[in-house]
């Protein structure tokens, strides 16, 4: 007999300093993104964040919910993100992530949404007969430096048996290979960065005038959340809890870049917020004018400036124009992420255009 344990904020904060969350083999979520769960400005009191799957005493699985808002008809719905599914070995094979995502689906009243969810995941979803698709957003993913000894290990055993080599590989390469960056024309003439680290009022009115076809509407004070509380934080070793975690919550660097761009009158004509894991660069939010040539400069200088191996970026307009423009990257390569929605906000979405952030769900957390 599967029992489903729900925490909201105030038991999810109990629960992370509990005696029980000490004495875990293997804990359902880390103590800084339980934090940033209970901080984040579209969480109300009630709302269920965690769900604790137990087969008598033993916890066996486990399911984060991400609250959000969707907006439909000129006002905003409550929504909630599926995040961190996970089952232990031992225990698959029993439905229990089934019953996670039902009750998910009880609780939220059927008003649930996921993406960048793995083959296995969406045939569970489909099991409930309660998604539709809500979009897929294509994108283009950069590969400016080599990083073999990241990418080939994780495919085979293999490649993790000659990482060192690859290493080697990958260093000579791109040191041969960036002489390259002399030769690319990389100015920023007629145009000032200023790199924040909380957004403004005049950034807040910029984005609230660049959003009005977006879904999610993420405005400062989402966003400002989003800087402050990452989920992934950066150290070069692990600690006592990470170890002890199924999914990423420590790199040797994570970090989120908020840019404004002005011109030569100093007035704002895009802000842009990078998310930079070690050498690899997403664009998770992004608001600018009509003049894309300025965005393509400004990603082409910080790939250049922070020597990064792979950007990401599901922004259509930018996707294309990297697709068939000149870049800094060796190889190009197109990528998709898919979006699924309850079923009840189906007939509400009929016949609307809509635009969807590549942060929005969790997707700039990681």
């Amino acid at each position: 007999m599967i029992r489903i344990l729900q925490l909201n904020k105030h038991l999810l904060h109990e629960y992370i300093y509990s005696e029980e969350y000490s004495k875990l083999k293997y804990i359902p979520i880390t103590k800084h993104r339980a934090l940033s769960h209970i901080n984040n400005p579209r969480a109300n009191d009630h709302d269920v964040l965690l769900l604790l799957a137990y087969e008598g005493k033993q916890l066996v699985g486990y399911l984060g919910v991400l609250p959000d808002q969707i907006f439909l008809n000129n006002k905003f719905e409550k929504c909630g993100w599926l995040s961190c599914l996970w089952i232990y070995k031992e225990h698959r094979g029993k439905q229990i992530a089934l019953q996670l995502v039902q009750k998910s689906l009880e609780i939220w009243n059927k008003k649930i949404l996921a993406t960048e969810f793995t083959y296995p995941a969406k045939r569970l979803y489909d099991k409930t007969n309660n998604f539709v698709k809500l979009e897929e957003k294509k994108g283009i993913r950069l590969y400016v430096r080599f990083s073999l000894q990241t990418i080939l290990p994780p495919k085979n055993n293999l490649f993790k048996k000659v990482k060192p080599l690859l290493k080697i590989f990958d260093f000579i390469s791109n040191v041969l290979l960036d002489s390259r960056f002399y030769f690319f024309s990389n100015n920023l003439i007629g145009l000032q960065l200023e790199y924040i680290n909380h957004i403004d009022r005049e950034v807040g009115k910029f984005i609230k005038h660049k959003q009005q076809k977006q879904l999610f509407k993420r405005g400062a004070d989402e966003l400002n959340w989003i800087i402050k509380n990452p989920w992934i934080l950066s150290s070069s070793t692990k600690d006592f809890y990470s170890k002890k975690y199924h999914f990423s919550s420590l790199d040797e660097m994570f970090e989120f870049i908020p840019i404004k761009i002005l011109n030569k009158e100093n007035e704002l004509i895009a802000f842009l917020i990078f998310a930079r894991r070690n050498e690899n660069l997403k664009l998770p939010y992004y608001y600018y004018e009509n003049d894309i040539d300025i965005i393509i400069k400004v990603i082409n200088y910080h790939l250049i400036k922070w020597k990064i191996k792979t950007f990401t970026t599901f922004d259509e307009t930018i996707s294309l124009r990297l697709k068939n423009g000149r870049t800094v990257s060796l190889f190009k390569k197109l990528v998709k992420k898919n979006f699924i929605i309850s079923s009840i906000f189906d007939t509400k979405l009929l016949g609307k255009k809509f635009q969807i952030q590549d942060g929005d769900a969790d997707c700039s957390f990681t």
